[in-house]
């Protein structure tokens, strides 16, 4: 076998492996996409009902609103008096 050969053959190996990789590489980018549009289509749902909500209860979510801020405002005194 000449060095000819050996190149030929080293870069037939080198092709194939590329390829592997490429395609390795185009099914985790198909996945990641996948993954996104079923989190986008995840939170777009969620949205709409949330939408929803607050048209058919707006007091209920204005109170809903008003308790979880003062929550928040109530656990970031509480926070800061501890420093």
């Amino acid at each position: 076998m000449g060095h000819s050969d050996l190149y030929a053959t080293a870069t037939e190996a080198s092709r194939q492996g590329l390829q592997k990789v490429e395609g390795a590489a185009r099914r985790g980018f198909d996945q990641l996409a996948d993954g996104v549009d079923r989190v986008r289509t995840q939170v777009a749902r969620a949205s709409d009902r949330t939408v929803g909500y607050v048209h058919d209860a707006p007091v209920r979510s204005a109170l809903v609103v008003l308790a979880a801020g003062t929550l928040v405002y109530a656990l970031v005194r509480a926070l800061n008096r501890n420093r």
